[in-house]
């Protein structure tokens, strides 16, 4: 199916009209109809319900529209970079509790050393890096640990930090001592949704100790985690970097006894050779170790290093 189809549909379904559509999208009314009938025919159903006042979605219509916004979003993102120059960018996905501890300082370095390399940085929770990464949308990207990687990647272990419960100020939290993992034990958890490295790890480990597993509310935006539970509408659990020069005033955390979280760097095969992977995936390193040395990363260790504290 090309998918000029799909967003002349969005586009009717935008403006609740096809005659105003045509004009928009500099098309003759005629073949714009011809156009949204080739798309139902193709779909094998109505798409549009069609009335005096103009044209809505049908159930089925909506379900296209909501499944096919993401899709051209991700095919712009693929011509985009097949049409540049391929050793001339760089995409790399990064966890968005990296972004003091890594992602500012990474991002600083690659356009002062390498300003011919044009960087674009996806910041996300590690299932959405996950989703970029198997649809071919990043050359490197830093996730959880997997032991069976995505076909057509490789990956190196970087760092493994350990989880913490954040929380209220009045949770009584100690930053210098392990919580129990019973801290939790029916607490409301504020989480990603899953499939997620951290909510699957703590549901596993609940889970197995008997405990209740209690997640009150998903969202998959670190910075909301951490405003909800300072509002005290329940604890998160986030990695040791979520905290990493923050301003940490009106909260209270402590590291989760026998949680960790290994990240990996995952290389894309089909761009290994490019110039500007190469100098990203060094910089990478270059960024991970300078960040541990400071000694600020709470509690994190490199593979075959010591911990820093």
């Amino acid at each position: 199916m090309h998918t000029r189809l799909l967003e002349y549909m969005l586009r009717v379904a935008e403006l609740g009209s096809i005659n105003k559509a045509a004009l928009d999208l500099n098309l003759s009314q005629p073949t714009l109809s011809r156009h949204i009938a080739t798309l139902e025919k193709l779909m094998g159903t109505a798409l549009f319900v069609r009335s005096q006042g103009g044209v809505s979605l049908t159930e089925a219509g909506k379900l296209l529209a909501d499944r096919s916004r993401p899709l051209l979003r991700q095919f712009a993102l693929l011509k985009d970079q097949v049409g540049e120059v391929a050793s001339g960018q760089l995409s790399i996905g990064v966890p968005a509790s990296w972004q003091r501890a890594f992602t500012s300082r990474f991002v600083g370095t690659m356009l002062r050393e390498h300003p011919n390399i044009k960087l674009r940085v996806h910041e996300g929770v590690s299932n959405i890096l996950r989703d970029y990464l198997l649809a071919g949308v990043l050359d490197l990207c830093i996730m959880p640990f997997d032991p069976a990687p995505p076909a057509g990647y490789a990956q190196m272990p970087l760092v493994r930090e350990p989880l913490i419960v954040l929380g209220q100020r009045s949770e009584n939290f100690d930053s210098r001592e392990p919580a129990p993992l019973s801290c939790v034990d029916g607490a409301r958890l504020i989480l990603p949704g899953r499939p997620n490295a951290i909510t699957s790890q703590v549901e596993h480990m609940l889970k197995r100790k008997g405990m209740n597993f209690n997640i009150a509310i998903e969202t998959d935006t670190l910075a909301l985690c951490l405003d909800l539970a300072r509002q005290g509408l329940g604890v998160t659990v986030v990695p040791a970097s979520a905290v990493y020069d923050h301003d940490l005033a009106d909260i209270s955390w402590s590291p989760l006894r026998g949680l960790f979280l290994t990240w990996s760097l995952f290389e894309s095969l089909a761009r290994s050779h490019s110039h500007a992977v190469h100098e990203g995936r060094k910089l990478v390193h270059e960024t991970v170790a300078m960040a541990v040395s400071q000694g600020t990363w709470h509690g994190v260790e490199v593979p075959g290093g010591a911990r820093q504290s």
